[in-house]
């Protein structure tokens, strides 16, 4: 960045183109081995024998994982005592958008056939009025679709343009000096300076890389690693050092996680720091009758350069939400709204940027190689759990319930409340969720996008405690912080999505394609912290159950949190008389539950899996069955 004197004033830096809601076919007859952790191989001689029918012989805490293409029948053996089994069929089908029609007919031995059609499984879906009248449920479902417009269009904006490169310094050349060409040597912000951004936001969230306007910013507070900066159009609300405390939580707290974590930002404009803009700009993107606000972005543009992209500023830029406690540019924002809320947001937008930055600057890249819609987001979202994590003192892999977690109020409901609320979206539904994304492998809106985000922000979290033991580290250990690192730049192929995540299981001792990992995690989502349940289908950081039975205590059973656990598997007795028909869509990379369980005796079933026209399920769809005798 360069500095133009004006004759009178401080300099001019212009970079250019550059708590909660109050309180709110063979036949086999196997026991499959317990699975104690998830490389291990499951079944192995079912998988071996390419079985189409087995009689299940399990323990309570033994496991079994079925494979894709070869069971179409599973039978549990009568008993004479109780029991309980989770069943999951899984989808690993990896395509974004797919899904798979299925039938499950359980059927007890001697059972007499129904004599009307059974009936099929309830949809489940969620009527958007049962969050409507929570009075924030909308507004979940309106953030998630303004930030879908926006991520949409920024990357379509970038579409044709070229990712800056590093530069070397150098001498410059006046006869060829270009506004965001890296100086000599670089040159930091001081407080008073005068900064001129160009902005490619419209308030309809479009992004335009021929620029809409100019921004001009005074620059509050300088740190190592950050500098604050206040749009003049609206600066004033923010006194008494706030800007200051905002510096000091994000140099403290944010970036030493984050760059552990993700890496550091390639400081492209050689000015030693990441701009964090307090602008207008954010606050016009949200309706004044809006049910939501936006709180901030990074633009990917601001990395591309500007022969191709003329809006880019060239350089790292955080844009959020200003103090307008008058509601002069949209809803009104109390400057402690505003201030208190910026290191959350700050946090999950400098993931994207240091991914991005990592994907095209410094690999040479094209915006292309940015990472898919669902991954990118679920890094983002892991983000501020772990500032939240290491804000509050806590360490990954301790199960923490939420006592421990609301210990930390402030921190709670900055950090943790948001991701524990969209996983419980996920959990309502799992079967439903796109999980990797809509057909196109974009952010699927509304509901769909928090479900969608619910799911990557735990399976990572699952994901790191099977294959990071904490030890050492910064927050959760060397390995840890490695898999995110590994998961944020995509290597040297700059890998995406699901082939991303094989390469880096693959590489810290997990499963090496996505079926095994998917079969590994499959219980996970409804086994975690069950007495018994294998150290594979836990959740280590945290224990889901009494969060969730807490957060619905508490909200007095407001949308998500209707069940002391989200996740209702379908009950089907173990008992005389059995005979079930469930139709069902499978989305990819998901899976639909079911318990089956007697309170004493109970004859043998017979569970038997075809397409919802009787048909064998093709090896194609990757579907398999994971069962877990609980008792």
């Amino acid at each position: 960045m360069r500095y133009l004197r004006s004759h009178s004033g401080p300099p001019v830096a212009r970079v250019r183109a550059a708590r909660m809601t109050p309180w709110i076919a063979a036949l086999a007859s196997l026991a499959c081995a317990d699975a104690t952790g998830p490389g291990e191989d499951l079944c192995p001689a079912v998988a071996g024998r390419g079985a189409t029918r087995v009689t299940l012989s399990l323990a309570a805490g033994e496991m079994c994982v079925l494979p894709a293409g070869g069971v179409q029948v599973v039978e549990i053996g009568a008993g004479n005592a109780a029991a309980r089994y989770l069943l999951v069929v899984q989808s690993a089908l990896r395509r974004p958008g797919a899904t798979t029609g299925l039938r499950l007919d359980a059927q007890a031995r001697g059972a007499v056939a129904a004599r009307v059609p059974p009936l099929a499984a309830p949809a489940r879906a969620l009527p958007v009025d049962a969050f409507g009248l929570e009075g924030d449920g909308l507004g979940l479902e309106g953030a998630s679709r303004a930030e879908l417009t926006f991520r949409t269009n920024a990357r379509r904006a970038v579409r044709g343009a070229r990712p800056l490169r590093p530069r070397r310094a150098a001498a410059p050349d006046p006869g060829m000096a270009r506004a965001n060409a890296a100086p000599a040597a670089p040159t930091p912000p001081s407080v008073g300076d005068t900064v001129i951004f160009s902005n490619a936001v419209h308030p309809n969230l479009d992004v335009d890389c021929d620029g809409i306007h100019d921004v001009t910013a005074v620059v509050r507070a300088v740190g190592s690693n950050f500098a604050v900066v206040e749009d003049l159009d609206g600066a004033g609300a923010v006194l008494g050092g706030h800007y200051e405390s905002v510096l000091g939580s994000l140099e403290r707290s944010v970036f030493p996680v984050l760059s552990a974590y993700f890496g550091e930002p390639a400081d492209i404009d050689g000015n030693g720091v990441v701009w964090v803009l307090f602008t207008p700009v954010v606050n016009r993107t949200t309706p004044r009758d809006g049910d939501t606000r936006i709180l901030g972005f990074f633009n990917p543009a601001d990395l591309a350069d500007p022969e191709s992209c003329p809006a880019s500023n060239g350089g790292e830029i955080l844009y959020l939400l200003a103090a307008d406690p008058n509601g002069r540019f949209s809803k009104p924002v109390p400057a402690k709204f505003a201030t208190t809320g910026a290191i959350g947001v700050a946090a999950h937008e400098l993931a994207h940027l240091i991914s991005a930055e990592r994907r095209t600057v410094l690999a040479s890249g094209t915006f292309a190689h940015l990472e898919e819609i669902w991954l990118s987001e679920a890094l983002a979202h892991s983000a501020e759990m772990i500032v939240g994590m290491s804000r509050a003192f806590l360490r990954p892999g301790r199960n923490y319930g939420f006592e421990e977690l609301f210990a930390h109020s402030g921190t709670f409901e900055t950090y943790h409340f948001p991701n524990l609320r969209r996983s419980a979206f996920y959990l309502l539904g799992p079967h439903r969720t796109p999980a990797l994304g809509n057909a196109d492998g974009r952010d699927p809106d509304g509901i769909s996008s928090l479900a969608m985000r619910g799911f990557g922000w735990l399976f990572l979290r699952w994901l790191a405690d099977q294959y990071a033991p904490a030890s050492g580290g910064r927050l959760g250990g060397p390995q840890e912080e490695a898999i995110f690192h590994d998961l944020a730049g995509g290597g040297v192929a700059r890998t995406r999505g699901v082939e991303n995540v094989e390469r880096v299981v693959s590489a810290h001792g997990g499963p090496g394609t996505w079926d095994d990992l998917l079969a590994a995690w499959a219980l996970a989502p409804v086994a975690d912290d069950l007495p018994g349940a294998p150290p594979s289908t836990q959740v280590k950081t945290l224990h889901l159950r009494d969060v969730f039975a807490a957060l619905h205590r508490e909200l007095d059973g407001r949308a998500p949190f209707a069940h002391a656990f989200p996740l209702q598997a379908m009950e089907i007795p173990l008992a005389d008389g059995t005979d079930a028909r469930i139709d069902f869509e499978l989305a990819a990379s998901t899976g639909y539950y079911f318990q089956l369980e007697s309170e004493g005796p109970h004859p043998e079933i017979r569970l038997k899996l075809t397409t919802q026209a009787g048909l064998a399920v093709p090896s194609s769809e990757a579907v398999r069955i994971v069962v877990l005798r609980t008792r």
